[in-house]
């Protein structure tokens, strides 16, 4: 079995060694680039790279598809320059490869944020056979034929470094996006999907009230089954936190609650909004609620909702109410999962005790 590694490049020097030195030997890996005018190229020949170039045209499955055309490899693997690949790989997809023979397969991307991690699932790994191919100008999915291809998980976690603030400052991501999510829903104003998307885009960069007219537009479109759904819903439920809007944002979140049971991320925001809007009463079911639910890989989730940042927060709720032993012990939870914000609240404890 031979797989085929295919990256999209541009400006990538500082990126390019951590995403190519994790990659298997045994893979083919094909390099795209678009127009580097840094050491791109150079730093690809050194890791024995297929190197093409391509006249950048702002559409990014054009470009997938381009880079996938030179892939000799029975199955193709798509990453970023700024990803990295786990060390399991190989093993995984082999793995996969038998079980699923003719399927493609999702991966986790594990967003590497200034606060912590969030992880969604997307379809980088399918079998390389022209009835698979990417679409969309930006954010594209992989279709076979003409409907979005069904997968499978592949179990592959993939680290993404691109979102961390210096980064994205500085290969001026939401620039470069922004108008192709606006031409792209000029052509298609019904894609839920690109109304997440701009939302989302509108929201990392502090423009809430933009954020909520886009996030509101795709939930009228209501892909109630569609993946990005109940994470544009947590999304607009965010942004309405940021402007003041508690009670509007937990009666949409009540709403979708009970139609995602097994997305922690739903009841840690009404716990946070629980905090904000001082409801005493509710704080502790919603946050042992996403607890109870955990961590998920199913949704794109913010690390740590299921497990060591709810648990933080029970943790402050307790101290707040004067039952410290019951604080102490969330404390201790959420610490030894690695949380330093509970290490640090312990010592402060256990010093103010002493």
């Amino acid at each position: 079995m031979k797989i085929s590694v295919c990256m999209i490049v541009k400006d990538e020097e500082k990126q390019l060694p951590r995403s190519l030195a994790s990659i298997p030997i045994e893979y083919e890996t094909i390099v795209l680039d678009t127009g580097s005018k840094d050491r791109s190229v150079e730093v690809a020949k050194q890791f024995g790279t297929r190197i093409f170039s391509y006249t950048w045209n702002n559409h990014f499955a054009e470009a997938r598809n381009y880079c996938a055309s030179y892939a000799t490899g029975e199955y193709i693997l798509f990453i970023d320059a700024d990803e990295e690949l786990p060390q399991d790989c190989f093993v995984r997809l082999q793995q996969f490869v038998q079980q699923f023979p003719n399927s493609t397969g999702s991966v986790t991307i594990n967003n590497v944020l200034q606060d912590g991690i969030k992880h969604h699932r997307m379809i980088r790994f399918y079998p390389n056979r022209p009835e698979y191919k990417f679409h969309g100008v930006v954010h594209e999915q992989v279709y076979c034929g003409t409907q979005p291809a069904l997968f499978e998980d592949t179990g592959l976690q993939i680290s993404h470094y691109g979102y961390s603030e210096e980064i994205y400052k500085e290969k001026d991501k939401a620039n470069r996006y922004l108008p192709m999510y606006l031409s792209h829903l000029e052509q298609y104003p019904n894609d839920g999907y690109m109304r997440y998307q701009l939302g989302k885009l509108y929201y990392s960069t502090g423009k809430y009230i933009e954020a909520e007219q886009q996030l509101r537009l795709g939930l009228n479109i209501n892909e109630v089954s569609a993946l990005y759904f109940p994470v544009m819903v947590v999304m607009l439920g965010y942004t309405l936190k940021e402007q003041g809007k508690f009670k509007e944002a937990v009666m949409l979140l009540k709403q979708y609650a009970p139609v995602y049971p097994q997305f922690p991320d739903m009841p840690f925001l009404l716990g946070l909004l629980a905090m904000d809007t001082g409801e005493i009463g509710v704080i502790e079911t919603h946050f042992k609620m996403a607890i109870e639910i955990g961590e998920t890989a199913k949704y794109s989730s913010v690390a740590g909702v299921g497990s060591y940042k709810a648990a933080y927060n029970l943790g402050v709720y307790y101290e707040v109410i004067g039952e410290l032993n019951k604080g102490l012990d969330y404390y201790r939870y959420s610490s030894d999962l690695g949380y330093e914000e509970a290490a640090s609240r312990l010592l402060i404890l256990r010093n103010t005790s002493s």
